[in-house]
């Protein structure tokens, strides 16, 4: 069984983050772990970069919290100019 590790507590990220790892790898294979950590960046990024770099923050403390996991998750919301967007870790 795989460990995922969501580094977010918000229900609709992680909902999403369960979509796409048991459409892979199967509700029964996986198991998914919400953990509170800190993206390092403003509440409301602005632009990618500032986005990217909190869903990156985020994995990286999310590691360190559940160094044992298999996959570690970091979502990220931001607005550049009129748009939304999100962004993973990668």
């Amino acid at each position: 069984m795989y460990h995922v590790v969501a580094a977010t507590t918000n229900p609709a990220k992680i909902k999403a983050i369960t979509l796409a790892f048991t459409d892979v790898f199967g509700e029964e294979n996986c198991r998914i772990e919400g953990v509170d950590v800190d993206s390092g960046v403003s509440h409301q990024p602005l632009g990618s970069t500032e986005t990217r770099t909190g869903a990156r923050n985020r994995v990286m403390r999310a590691r360190q919290v559940r160094p044992e996991a298999n996959f570690w998750v970091g979502v990220e919301a931001g607005i550049e100019e009129s748009m939304t967007f999100a962004l993973d870790g990668d």
